[in-house]
């Protein structure tokens, strides 16, 4: 009996060697992967990942998209889906997705550069391949709007201009993918976009032109409008009038210029000029006859100090507005003699 029991056993032993034998040896082909299950047809298949990883394009609000070509796929039953790694560049990767299709769409908790690599897998009944890494691809999350500013003639955009205005809109993106583009919109015709930085011209005397601008980086973080607003005159003030002059005797010897304002419809005198010479008899009001020159701000007197004694000196008067407009020479003081 009990050498029964033996022979029994001995004959199990053999005939499990036997399929074993005829399971795994036959094909002579090629394995790359891991299984829990190794007895599995796809044993004799070589499991490989995509060919190609294709792209990996930040997106906006910190989105990734990943792309790649399909496995070819072994024969037989099973079904294959494609495993997606993350780590930093370098690794090591830790698996962030599963997916059946070509392409996967992550977001990391926090912004920077991060690398992938993709793994197929294969599962054939309780048991799985799975191949090694793919090439791969590296991208940044990037969740942070771009930083715009505009400049007016390559200046600030207070204020008045006296002709065109070139509006410039430019953004930086600090530690992000980069800038992508600019949108405008002038005196509300219409947005308009191309890339940063963009460049409008704004034309035509008006008190008030406004620009609203915004940009986007180039995974498509946007910012919000931001508008500026200035004037354009293209006018000159009128003349200044009723200009006069006289000294006033003091010490040390002095003329006080006066004059009526002058007038400034739209953007409103900022000040006046005046230009002086010593001379006994007054010549043309250019300013290379009148080499002498002051800013008296918006007031209608001013003292010209300190002077020749008993000098004789002539003066005339330019109206300037806040466009940077200057009026006309006024008609010219003098001469008048300095005491």
């Amino acid at each position: 009996m009990r050498t029964d029991r033996i022979l029994a056993a001995a004959f199990v032993v053999l005939l499990s060697t036997a399929v074993v034998g005829l399971s795994t040896g036959s094909s002579g082909a090629s394995f790359t992967g891991t299984t829990t299950n190794p007895g599995q047809i796809l044993n004799t298949q070589s499991v490989t990942p995509p060919a190609s990883f294709t792209s990996a394009t930040s997106a906006a609000a910190g989105r990734i998209d990943l792309v790649w070509t399909a496995t070819a796929s072994p024969a037989g039953s099973h079904t294959l889906t494609y495993l997606v790694l993350r780590g930093p560049v370098g690794g090591p990767y830790v698996q962030v997705g599963t997916t059946a299709g070509l392409a996967y769409s992550d977001t990391p908790a926090s912004d920077g550069t991060y690398e992938y690599v993709v793994q197929t897998k294969i599962a054939q009944g309780v048991g799985f391949f799975t191949s090694g890494n793919s090439a791969t691809q590296s991208a940044k999350s990037d969740r942070a709007a771009p930083t715009m500013s505009a400049s007016c003639n390559g200046g600030s955009c207070a204020g008045w201009f006296n002709g065109n205005v070139t509006v410039v809109v430019s953004g930086t993106d600090g530690a992000g993918v980069g800038m992508g583009t600019a949108t405008t919109n002038v005196d509300g015709a219409g947005a308009a976009t191309s890339a940063a930085p963009r460049s409008v011209t704004v034309s035509g005397q008006s008190a008030s032109h406004t620009v609203v601008y915004s940009g986007a980086d180039a995974a498509g973080n946007a910012t919000g409008n931001t508008t500026v607003t200035f004037g354009i005159d293209l006018t000159s003030p009128t003349v200044p009038t009723g200009v006069g002059s006289a000294s006033t005797g003091g010490n040390p010897a002095n003329i006080d210029v006066t004059w009526t304002a002058a007038t400034d419809a739209m953007s409103g005198v900022a000040g006046y000029t005046v230009r002086w010479v010593q001379a006994t008899t007054c010549p043309a009001a250019t300013p290379a006859n009148y080499p002498n020159a002051a800013a008296a701000g918006n007031v209608t007197t001013y003292n010209i100090t300190p002077l020749t004694k008993n000098a004789m000196y002539c003066a005339y008067v330019i109206a300037t507005d806040n466009a940077g407009n200057q009026s006309a020479a006024s008609a010219v003081t003098g001469p008048t003699k300095a005491k």
